[in-house]
């Protein structure tokens, strides 16, 4: 069983306990070691010390915040990877964090698989956004995408035709072209491909 070892970076023991409990209760891939600071200076003085493999860091901290935590962290190991996490999917939040280093960002209010699917994702050193917070991102950049044309941009990512993604989507296959065309206006691309690109470029897909 691989092991993972994790800090935990938020001033709320109740969030803190909530995060270990989950990761403890599904840990039958993974091995999680979780340590805990309450600060972003307590967290940065934990990076000094110690390596971890996850740093899963709240944003709304007092003193220095989840951005500039995450910031003062990688000027001293610029390797580590940080995972934002947040009750809001405010943009500027996950613009400020990403642009410090994080290799990602997700609510609090995520379940335990989602949890760890964003940790596994990170290890093998991609970007993992939960839907909220890629579709508020998607729409700050003036794409201004609904939570249905995110959700058929995904899997459409994943190699759907319009006519699968119908049957999964329940709705009907002229319902799905339309997304599909909205899509292509939106994102400003002429074909799938121009458009696959483009969400790649921005990391919301694989």
């Amino acid at each position: 069983m691989q092991k993972i070892k994790i800090l935990i970076v938020d001033d709320h023991e109740m969030i803190r306990d909530g995060l270990r409990a989950m990761l403890e209760s599904h840990n039958n891939k993974y091995d999680f070691l979780i340590e805990e600071a309450e600060t972003g200076e307590e967290g940065i003085d934990r990076i000094k010390k110690n390596t971890y493999d996850i740093v899963m860091m709240d944003y709304q901290l007092p003193g220095l915040n989840g951005a500039e935590t995450t910031k003062a962290m990688m000027s001293h190991k610029s390797n580590i990877k940080v995972l934002g996490l947040s009750n809001y999917d405010e943009s500027v939040y996950v613009k400020n964090i990403l642009n410090a280093g994080a290799r990602g960002y997700v609510l609090k209010n995520i379940d335990a698989n989602e949890l760890i699917k964003a940790i596994s994702t990170i290890l093998k050193g991609k970007y993992y956004y939960s839907n909220e917070v890629a579709a508020q991102l998607l729409n700050a950049g003036n794409e201004a995408l609904s939570d249905r044309e995110f959700e058929i941009l995904k899997l459409i990512a994943a190699g759907n035709t319009n006519k699968e993604i119908a049957h999964k989507l329940f709705l009907s296959k002229r319902t799905v072209d339309k997304h599909r065309e909205h899509l292509l206006e939106k994102m400003k691309v002429k074909n799938t491909v121009g458009l696959l690109r483009k969400a790649k470029l921005r990391k919301f897909i694989e």
